[in-house]
């Protein structure tokens, strides 16, 4: 997995390298420090990345609205995500709006953010609680939570069959298809079939919204 990771202080950015670690086996990571970083990084790197990680403080950035959205426009489609020290609503909402992925505040545990990249590399994203978004610090909490939240929306999702209410809770921890197939045991395609059925059985258009719909359903 490719990542490029911009921020202007170098305790966060190993931070987050150790974070990422986590998350593939081969990690390359292209660091930046400001803007001129990033747009050097995307000039030097035709190939493109997997995932792009920025903060909103920092030089040639400043919060600029304008700029992370023409990052974002950059590297259309590799999902882009915000990480940094600002928890205004208002910011967040106009970060989000402007395309980015996942707004993952510093204050954020380090194991939810792995939880939180996990889910945009998947191809969901991230809203924080505060706007009223996914919090799925719920899953990290409980191990087992996949197989309790299976049980309990038994009777709240009747058309979904057991496998896919499996699939659902694993899926609002945030795992991809490849992990979800290597906890249940099922190869890559059938789990594809699962996502999309659990997709049109509870009207939603992508993964996000059936984690939202899931979390309101057992009241998390």
């Amino acid at each position: 997995m490719k990542v490029l990771l911009a921020d202007d202080h170098s305790i966060v950015r190993t931070a987050l390298k150790y974070v990422l670690s986590e998350l593939a086996p081969e990690l390359n990571v292209v660091e930046a420090r400001n803007n001129g970083d990033i747009l050097k990084a995307l000039d030097d790197n035709s190939e493109g990345f997997d995932l792009v990680m920025l903060d909103l403080r920092m030089p040639g950035m400043d919060g600029n609205g304008q700029a992370i959205a023409q990052v974002v426009e950059r590297v259309d489609p590799t999902p882009v995500c915000v990480f940094t020290v600002s928890e205004d609503p208002d910011e967040m909402r106009a970060v989000l709006a402007a395309g980015v992925r996942a707004y993952i505040p510093k204050t954020t545990d380090d194991g939810l953010i792995a939880t939180i990249l996990k889910l945009v590399l998947s191809g969901g994203s991230y809203v924080p609680p505060v706007l009223g978004g996914l919090d799925t610090s719920v899953a990290m909490e409980n191990p087992n939570q996949s197989a309790s939240s299976s049980m309990a929306t038994k009777d709240i999702f009747p058309d979904l069959t057991r496998r896919q209410r499996e699939v659902l809770a694993l899926l609002a921890e945030g795992l991809s298809n490849q992990e979800i197939g290597e906890r249940l045991d099922l190869n890559l395609s059938t789990v594809k079939s699962h996502v999309t059925a659990i997709l049109r059985t509870l009207d939603v258009e992508n993964r996000t919204q059936a984690v939202l719909k899931f979390q309101n359903a057992i009241g998390k």
